[in-house]
């Protein structure tokens, strides 16, 4: 194993964390409930959501400064921070930089959220979202091997981001879908179903 398989592998942990981070965020704004639904355990779902966005940050800043260690194609710490000058594939580095950069921003004021105002916290928390387009579309285009050369789309590699992009997308289609009633709502439904009542009813005349 060479540098830039570490860095490639990085880039694949970050995008898989993040992905989970993004599941996480989206059932708590839908107020998802473990203990009501599946799995019916005690899981702190918050907790998850923070330390996943934490494991998110480092691994994609991880993930460039590899490059560092690597002499046969020089990337300086500002390419790497600013990469629009980098050796290879400055476009799409740049696009990685500035999902960094948004999730930095995220993680950050939700960090500082109660001295914030909920209006303005909201909005910013809400470049998650671009920023994981910014990273999925790094990842998807970028040559892994920094070798110029046409992508492998079947790669391995490739596949486990688009399923991770699927996943993504389907999570906030689901999201627009459920706004404003959650899972509280389907919660009920379910203790309320005809089913339920029924069996509340034959109950009833048998006492």
């Amino acid at each position: 194993m060479n540098i830039l398989d570490v860095c490639a592998y990085l880039g694949l942990a970050a995008v898989g964390t993040a992905t989970v981070n993004m599941v996480l965020g989206l059932l708590i704004a839908l107020r998802y409930s473990p203990v009501r639904l599946w799995p019916h355990r005690r899981i702190n779902i918050f907790v998850l959501h923070r330390w996943t966005a934490y494991l998110v940050l480092l691994l994609i800043v991880l993930h460039p400064c590899v490059l560092l260690l690597r002499n046969t194609i020089h990337f300086g710490l500002g390419d790497v921070l600013l990469p629009l000058w980098s050796p290879v594939q400055p476009t799409l580095n740049t696009l990685g930089a500035v999902g960094l950069y948004g999730l930095l921003i995220v993680i950050v004021t939700s960090v500082f959220r109660l001295r914030m105002a909920r209006p303005l916290w909201k909005k910013l928390h809400l470049l998650v979202f671009p920023a994981f387009v910014f990273v999925f579309i790094h990842s998807m285009l970028s040559d892994p091997q920094l070798s110029n050369n046409k992508v492998d789309f079947l790669d391995g590699g490739k596949l486990f981001i688009d399923l991770c992009g699927a996943i993504a997308l389907f999570t906030s289609a689901a999201r627009v879908r459920l706004r404003g009633q959650g899972f509280r709502a389907q919660a009920r439904g379910t203790l309320d179903s005809p089913l339920s009542s029924g069996g509340s009813e034959a109950g009833s005349a048998q006492g």
